[in-house]
């Protein structure tokens, strides 16, 4: 099951778990304390157990070594010009994330517990903010992880 997720500029507060604030990060950028963060400031291995919704612009984030269902893997553009419609932007982060799967995870989707989603620009994001970007997730299919699923190989 693939889940697709789309940028607006509409504001859906995602609680965060550990209650109201901004995140705290270390020096090699992971996540120390929880909080909500904007969706644009999202980094690779970044770790969250907050449901996904379609149009974010925040995304609640926990320490990966807390349990979490989602951790962002990979962070791309789409080539910039009009707007492409959003099947257009499903299609390029499809085959983006399928792509980098299985050199952060260590195993293919179609062998994988584990399965993917990604957030990408709406209309609104890509004229008003020149938003390109494409952040894929991987997810853990009924269950919480602790600790990074990077080189996991399940």
């Amino acid at each position: 099951m693939i889940r697709r997720l789309l940028l607006s500029p509409i504001a859906l507060l995602v609680v965060a778990s550990c209650g109201g604030g901004g995140i705290s990060r270390d020096e090699t950028g992971a996540v120390t304390k929880g909080g909500s963060e904007d969706a644009f400031d999202i980094q690779v291995g970044d770790c969250s157990n907050a449901e996904l919704k379609e149009e974010t612009t925040t995304v609640a984030l926990v320490p990966c070594v807390e349990p979490h269902s989602h951790e962002a893997y990979f962070i791309t553009e789409h080539p910039d010009g009009p707007y492409p419609g959003a099947t257009a932007l499903e299609i390029f982060a499809e085959q983006k994330c399928v792509g980098a799967f299985a050199e952060y995870v260590g195993k293919e989707v179609a062998e994988s517990r584990f399965y993917f989603t990604y957030l990408y620009p709406s209309v609104s994001t890509w004229n008003d903010k020149k938003d390109r970007e494409v952040v894929c997730f991987v997810v853990a299919r009924d269950e919480l992880v602790t600790g990074s699923v990077k080189d996991a190989g399940v």
